[in-house]
């Protein structure tokens, strides 16, 4: 592995990115999303205009493309600011005098404004990086800031397991029927639901420690890249598609992460079984329904300590007890 170092404009890096198409941030490892509040991403801004030290940014190449390994929060934080996407939050030091507080970009002077646009961003280019090195660069570059457990965990993934795992992410059973906020997906607990999900597949469960983050971090870094792990997660795949088409999203009282994975291995089952859609989607109602209103044996291990093997095993199979009854009856 080489490393180069280049110094790039803000307004040739945002030109890559908007229009050329030659710089990305969706590298595997990446985290989603924003992780910055208003005034984090201002007083980043702040130092850009106010010529402060700025860390370097990092980079691999791959078929012509620069995909940003660190820095991908502050370039599109100097883009957004760019576009007219934000103001500058109130509470920000002045300008060299300048007073730019509550100021969207377009609205601040013409030297200020070519200030941001011309700074030049530190950029290292990594050439000929094998996926360990970058997934070691990338943990060592987050090891001292606000990544989350799981996050680094992904990091340690690696870029080839991440990707696979991507396919499951992105999927719109995620995003359209449990509804995760934006803050929830930032913290990848969408990756923490899916993992959770496969601890418990099958008879898996039975060996179960715990649903603590450590114990799943545990679980995913154990992970093997091989056949076994590939068929998980395309059974995971067609288990969302199952669910996009029997879950109502309006349910929402049982679609929270504490309930996801014994919903998702209950679909597993109904698939393994044959059970049709429409069944399913009966049963998920009943039960949601009374989930709000009777007290139910399943709620006894919904409380406190809800992360604890005795509680997860008790949800398992109180959830599908209760399924497989109302198959039976409904089949009498």
């Amino acid at each position: 592995m080489e490393k180069k170092a280049r110094p790039w404009r803000i307004k040739q890096v945002q030109g890559m990115y908007e229009k050329k198409g030659t710089l990305s941030f969706d590298h595997p490892i990446q985290r989603k999303g924003s992780q910055w509040g208003g005034y984090q991403k201002s007083l980043f801004i702040h130092s850009i205009a106010s010529d402060f030290p700025i860390p370097p940014f990092y980079t691999t190449k791959i078929d012509d493309i620069y995909f940003v390994l660190d820095g991908k929060q502050r370039m599109t934080t100097a883009f957004d600011f760019i576009n007219d996407m934000f103001k500058l939050h109130d509470d920000i030091p002045l300008i060299d005098g300048f007073d730019a507080r509550g100021m969207f970009f377009s609205e601040l002077p013409e030297e200020l404004r070519e200030t941001l646009q011309f700074q030049n961003l530190l950029v290292y280019e990594l050439e000929e990086a094998t996926d360990d090195e970058i997934e070691d660069i990338f943990y060592r570059l987050n090891n001292g800031t606000t990544l989350t457990s799981i996050q680094k965990t992904k990091a340690r993934m690696g870029g080839k397991m991440a990707s696979k795992f991507e396919e499951v992410l992105s999927h719109s059973f995620l995003s359209n029927v449990v509804k995760l906020t934006p803050a929830q997906v930032r913290k990848e607990d969408d990756l923490k639901l899916v993992v959770q999900s496969m601890m418990i597949r099958e008879d898996w469960y039975e060996g179960v420690k715990s649903f603590g983050v450590a114990e799943v971090c545990r679980y995913a870094e154990g992970l093997q890249d091989n056949s076994a792990t590939d068929r998980c997660l395309v059974r995971l795949k067609e288990t969302f598609d199952y669910g996009l088409l029997a879950i109502e999203p309006k349910q929402k009282a049982l679609l929270k992460p504490i309930h996801v994975p014994m919903l998702v291995r209950t679909m597993w089952y109904a698939i393994d079984q044959g059970i049709e859609i429409d069944q399913f989607r009966s049963w998920f109602l009943d039960f949601s329904e009374r989930f709000q209103q009777e007290d139910m044996t399943y709620k006894e291990y919904c409380d406190s300590g809800s992360t604890s093997a005795s509680k997860v095993k008790g949800r398992v199979k109180t959830m599908e007890t209760d399924f497989k009854q109302f198959v039976q009856g409904g089949l009498a």
